[in-house]
C-alpha cells in the first residue's frame, strides 16, 4: 500500500508538470481555449451566478483574452466570430446545454479562484486522469515504476495536448480513464463489487460531460461482456456483470435523455451537414453523409502518411493490450478504444480530438508491451502475472475460475 500512495503521489506531480509544460508551449497557432469553449465558459459563469448577459461577457473576453496571447487573430475579429458562434440557432445550443457536468464543475472553481479557475479546473481533470491510468495499470500488474509509464505516455501522445484544452475532451478523459480502471477490477473479479462502482461513477460522469461518449463505451463494453458470457461462458466469470453494467447504465442514459429530449446521433449527423444549422436540411442527408465520410477518408489515409510513427504507436500500443489482456479481456479496453473510431467515423474532420478515447488504451497498452513478466513466466489462465506488494505469488488477471486460479498459484 505504500507502493501504491508513494505511485499516486508522484503521479499527480507528473500529472502536473506535464499540463503545465503542454499550456506553456503550444502549437503554434492554437491556444488553450477555443471556439467551442465559449459555450462551456458561459453556462459555467451561469452556474456561478451571473446573468445570462453577463456571462456571455465573461465567456467571450475569457475566449478571446487566450486567443491573442496564443494566435495572430485580432481582437475585434474573435469577439465578432465568438459571438457569432453564440447565435447559432438553438439546435446547435442544445448540443452544448446537454454537457452540462463540465461547466458545472468549472463554475466550483470559477466560484473559488475566479476566471483562472477554468483552467484550474482542466488541471484538476488532467491529474485525475493521470492518478486512474496508474491505478490501472497497477491493477493489471505491472511492476515496478512502469505504471507512470502509462500516464506520461498519455501526455507525450496527442491525448495529452487535446486533454489539456479548455473542451469537453478534457472533462471525459477521467472518465474513459475511470472505465479501464473498472474493467481490470471487474476482470479480475476479486475486487469487482469496487469496480462494478468505479463504472456505474465512469458511465455517470461521461453521461453529464460528453453523452456520446457514455453511450458509445457502454454499447461497446455490452457487446464485450456479452460475447464473452455467450462463447465462453464457463471460463469468463467476469462477463455476466460486464454486460449488466453496461447494458443497465445504456438503458439509464436512453431513458434519461429520452426524457430531457437531449440530441441524438441524428441531430449530430444533421448539425454536421448544415454547417450548425444554419442552412436546410437536405432531403438527401445520409447519402450526402457517407459521400462526406468517404471524401474525409481519402483525405484523412494518405495525410497520417505524414505522421505514420503515431500509427506506429497506436498499432503497437493496442497490440500490447491484446499481449497482456488475452482474449475476450482484451476485448473491454477494445471497446473503449473503438470509441475514438465511432466518434470520427460520426463526426468526419477533426481526427486529433475524435480519436482521443483510443489514445488512453495506447497509453496503457504502450508500457504492456515493453515491461518485463514480474515472475519471468506466464502463469496457466494465459495473462501476465501481478506480483504482490511484498513478493507473494502471482496474481494474476485471468479468465480462469479464480478459485483454480489460486490453487494453481499455491501448487507452483
Amino acid at each position: 500500500m505504500r507502493s501504491q500512495r508513494v505511485q499516486l503521489v508522484v503521479a499527480a506531480v507528473l500529472g502536473l508538470i506535464s499540463v503545465l509544460m503542454l499550456w506553456a508551449g503550444p502549437i503554434q497557432g492554437v491556444g488553450r481555449a477555443e471556439t467551442d469553449t465559449v459555450h462551456y465558459t458561459q453556462r459555467a459563469y451561469e452556474f456561478a451566478g451571473d446573468d445570462q448577459a453577463t456571462a456571455t461577457t465573461k465567456a467571450v473576453r475569457f475566449v478571446c483574452d487566450d486567443e491573442v496571447d496564443y494566435t495572430d487573430v485580432p481582437r475585434d475579429a474573435c469577439e465578432r466570430n465568438t459571438n457569432g458562434v453564440l447565435g447559432f440557432p438553438h439546435q446547435y445550443q442544445a448540443i452544448f446545454k446537454a454537457r452540462p457536468g463540465f461547466p458545472a464543475l468549472m463554475s466550483l472553481f470559477i466560484r473559488a479562484f475566479g476566471d483562472q479557475g477554468i483552467y484550474l479546473s482542466v488541471l484538476f481533470l488532467q491529474i485525475l486522469t493521470g492518478v486512474l491510468l496508474v491505478l490501472a495499470a497497477r491493477a493489471l500488474g505491472l511492476p515496478g515504476l512502469w505504471p507512470l509509464a502509462a500516464e506520461a505516455a498519455y501526455f507525450l501522445l496527442p491525448s495529452g495536448f487535446v486533454g489539456t484544452r479548455v473542451l469537453s475532451e478534457a472533462a471525459s478523459a477521467p472518465g474513459l480513464a475511470a472505465l479501464l480502471y473498472a474493467a481490470v477490477l471487474i476482470i479480475q473479479n476479486r475486487r469487482r463489487d469496487l469496480g462494478t462502482g468505479v463504472a456505474v461513477a465512469a458511465f455517470a460522469w461521461l453521461f453529464a460531460v460528453r453523452a456520446a461518449d457514455a453511450a458509445l463505451a457502454a454499447v461497446f463494453l455490452l457487446l464485450a461482456g456479452a460475447g464473452a458470457y455467450a462463447l465462453r461462458k464457463s471460463r469468463q466469470p467476469w462477463a455476466e456483470r460486464m454486460a449488466i453494467v453496461s447494458g443497465a447504465s445504456l438503458a439509464a442514459m436512453v431513458a434519461i435523455s429520452a426524457a430531457l429530449s437531449w440530441p441524438t446521433v441524428n441531430q449530430g449527423i444533421t448539425d454536421t451537414m448544415t454547417e450548425h444549422f444554419t442552412q436546410p436540411v437536405p432531403k438527401d442527408m445520409y447519402i450526402r453523409f457517407l459521400h462526406a465520410e468517404f471524401r474525409f477518408w481519402r483525405a484523412f489515409l494518405p495525410m497520417i502518411s505524414g505522421g505514420a510513427y503515431l500509427v506506429v504507436l497506436a498499432a503497437l500500443g493496442l497490440w500490447g493490450v491484446a499481449r497482456w489482456l488475452r482474449g475476450w479481456a482484451a476485448a473491454t479496453f477494445l471497446a473503449v478504444a473503438a470509441v475514438g473510431a465511432a466518434s470520427l467515423a460520426l463526426h468526419p474532420g477533426d481526427w486529433a480530438r475524435m480519436l482521443a478515447p483510443m489514445w488512453l488504451v495506447v497509453a496503457v497498452g504502450l508500457p504492456l508491451l515493453l515491461a518485463p513478466t514480474p515472475s519471468g513466466r506466464r502463469v496457466r489462465f494465459g495473462f501476465r502475472p501481478a506480483v504482490a506488494e511484498r513478493g507473494e505469488e502471482p496474481a494474476g488477471v485471468g479468465e480462469a475460475d479464480p478459485d483454480r486460479v489460486h490453487a494453481a498459484a499455491l501448487e507452483s
